[in-house]
């Protein structure tokens, strides 16, 4: 798999609400907030996540949408985010009808960055994930006996 630049990106909530989490269950946050993209996907973001908190670690659950110069841009994104370290791993996928973005309908990406936990804010890198054809015969790949 080559994993190909596709935008930075800083998040910002400027809405929380929070459920701390309990002996009987896990916490949620539900926040709101805008974002700026930069990069091969460019644009100005509004969003609200809604993520399950456990241990140390937030789930991000996300929806929202990305202003682009010829239309809007869909996402969803999921991911697992340090609370103490504040590092963070995300997944997003796309839905668009604008011309010069429906390329994103089939992308899938990831991406890294830094959690600001204390100013409600993340700075983000994110990949498009591209698989590298034809993958080897499954036959290829038994280990080797030394016998």
């Amino acid at each position: 798999m080559r994993l190909n630049p596709l935008c930075d990106a800083r998040w910002t909530y400027d809405l929380i609400h929070q459920v701390s989490p309990s002996k009987a269950a896990d916490g949620r946050i539900y926040g709101q907030g805008v974002g700026t993209l930069t990069g091969r996907l460019s644009g100005t973001a509004t969003w609200s996540n809604f993520p399950r908190l456990h241990d140390d670690f937030a789930l991000p659950d996300a929806r929202g949408v990305i202003h682009v110069d010829d239309g809007e841009v869909l996402f969803a994104l999921t991911g697992l985010s340090s609370l103490t370290d504040g590092s963070g791993i995300h997944v997003m996928t796309f839905q668009t009808a604008a011309p010069s973005h429906v390329w994103l309908n089939d992308v899938l990406a990831i991406g890294e960055g830094s959690i600001d936990v204390e100013h409600s804010r993340l700075a983000m890198r994110y990949y498009e994930c591209e698989i590298e054809l034809p993958l080897p015969d499954l036959a290829d790949l038994r280990p080797v006996s030394s016998a």
